[in-house]
């Protein structure tokens, strides 16, 4: 469902999919220690949607320039329902499919490292932790992933259960 509000600012990313050696694989960002936002937290790639462009196209080119992965190279199969985040954006969480075996080249300023996360790890049945966290004095529950790398959790993690719930359907 795409959400509409002028008081947000819009947002996509991708939630891409790899095929490994292991199976299939979820790509995740570590996210710089530097930013204002969100430092050191997993996120999918993904930014600001630019006047003009499409929301698949945002998605895509921020994944190039988060991670390398050239915008033609990323297959986008889907699209999960518009996120409303705590800190004003309408995130567009698109679902896709990249090369194997990438090297990915990590634009310094945002990405620390990327990790491969398979599916099967996410979707073991102690996943996900559910519970509360404070923002701005308020309470809202979110989901925790716990896997060999750093906790998967915020919006982010509603993005992965949002993912893992559609692929549930479909096992």
């Amino acid at each position: 469902m795409e959400i509409d509000n002028p008081t947000h600012r819009r947002a996509c990313v991708i939630a891409p999919l790899v095929e490994t050696p292991r199976g299939w694989a979820l790509l995740f960002c570590r996210r710089s220690e530097d930013l204002r936002t969100h430092s050191g937290q997993m996120a999918f790639p993904g930014g600001a949607w630019h006047e003009g462009e499409s929301l698949a196209n945002a998605a895509r080119r921020e994944t190039e320039e988060e991670v390398g992965i050239p915008a033609d190279q990323v297959e986008v199969i889907g699209r999960l329902d518009d996120l409303v985040t705590i800190s004003g954006y309408i995130v567009a969480p698109f679902v896709g499919v990249i090369p194997s075996g990438f090297d990915y080249v990590l634009q310094a300023s945002e990405v620390k490292e990327v990790y491969e996360v398979s599916l099967a790890a996410l979707l073991d049945p102690a996943n996900p932790e559910i519970r509360a966290i404070e923002f701005q004095g308020r309470r809202y529950p979110s989901y925790f992933y716990h896997h060999d790398g750093p906790v998967i959790w915020g919006l982010t993690g509603r993005m992965v259960k949002s993912l893992l719930d559609e692929v549930r359907l479909v096992l």
